[in-house]
C-alpha cells in the first residue's frame, strides 16, 4: 500500500564529527524556572503573552494529570488545559486593566 524506504544508520551518527548535527547541552542558566521570565522581557507583546499562554496551559496540563493519577494526557486534557489557560489569563488581564470579571458585568 505505501512504500517506506528505509534509511540506513552509522555508528556515529548524531555525535560529534559525523557530519550531523549535534544538539548543544541545556544549562542551568537556560533551564532553571526564571529563564522563560527574563527572555519574556526581550520579547514583542503578542510573543510574550502566546509564551505565557503556552507555559501555564502546559502547567494546568501537568496539574489535571497529577490530579488523575495519570502519566499520558488525551486530547481532551489538551484541549482543557489551553482553554483554562486562556480564561485564566483573560480574567487577569481584567483584572490588571481595572475591570471586573466578563461574567459580572453581564449582569
Amino acid at each position: 500500500m505505501f512504500a517506506v524506504r528505509s534509511r540506513s544508520r552509522s555508528a556515529s551518527e548524531g555525535h560529534p564529527g559525523s557530519g550531523h548535527p549535534v544538539p548543544a547541552p541545556r544549562t542551568a542558566v537556560e533551564s532553571g524556572p526564571a529563564a522563560p521570565r527574563a527572555a519574556a522581557g526581550s520579547l514583542p507583546p503578542s510573543v510574550a503573552r502566546v509564551a505565557a499562554r503556552t507555559r501555564l496551559s502546559a502547567e494546568l496540563l501537568a496539574a489535571i494529570l497529577a490530579v488523575d493519577g495519570r502519566s499520558r494526557a488525551t486530547l481532551d486534557d489538551m484541549e482543557r488545559a489551553d482553554a483554562l489557560a486562556d480564561a485564566l489569563l483573560t480574567r487577569r488581564r481584567q483584572r490588571a486593566g481595572g475591570q471586573g470579571p466578563a461574567f459580572a458585568r453581564a449582569g
